[in-house]
């Protein structure tokens, strides 16, 4: 399900290059992109990343671009089930040692996070990157939708 608030958004929509063909993480071509990497191929001065699905992507992406916010990547896990685990470690992988924030529009108790919080434990023990305490939430339940909340500790 999708809300109807993104079918007029000016950023939610696709380029006609996406429609090459070409499969692969970079250029995932035609078929359902189940991570969307952050817009920037920037990998350097990049401090904080953030896991998110859905329309808070383009609220948080808004805030960024208000502020400034370079040093910010947002990646977007569009496919929750099944977990793209493979995907999820070779976005972990370009950013490598940030801290990283699982945000989601919903409070901690409804909304996505109790099922992908596991399974991305799971994704960063294999690759070394820490465990279940690494993993932090925001949410709604904590403040409104802006990128202060991320820098929280």
């Amino acid at each position: 399900m999708s809300p109807k608030s993104l079918l007029r958004h000016k950023l939610c929509k696709s380029n006609l290059s996406e429609f090459d063909g070409h499969p692969g993480f970079g250029k995932q071509g035609t078929e359902f992109k189940q991570l969307i990497k952050d817009h920037s191929d920037l990998e350097e001065g990049i401090r904080r990343l953030v896991l998110c699905s859905g329309k808070v992507y383009y609220e948080l992406d808004e805030e960024r671009e208000r502020v400034d916010g370079k040093d910010i990547a947002i990646c977007r896990l569009e496919q929750l089930c099944p977990f793209p685990s493979d995907l999820v470690q070779l976005g972990l992988r370009r950013y490598p040692n940030l801290p990283y924030r699982n945000c989601q529009e919903e409070p901690m108790n409804t909304g996505a996070y109790s099922y992908i919080a596991p399974r991305l434990c799971t994704a960063m023990k294999a690759m070394g990157r820490g465990s279940w305490e690494d993993i932090k939430f925001v949410g709604r339940g904590q403040c409104t939708v802006s990128l202060d909340f991320i820098q929280v500790d």
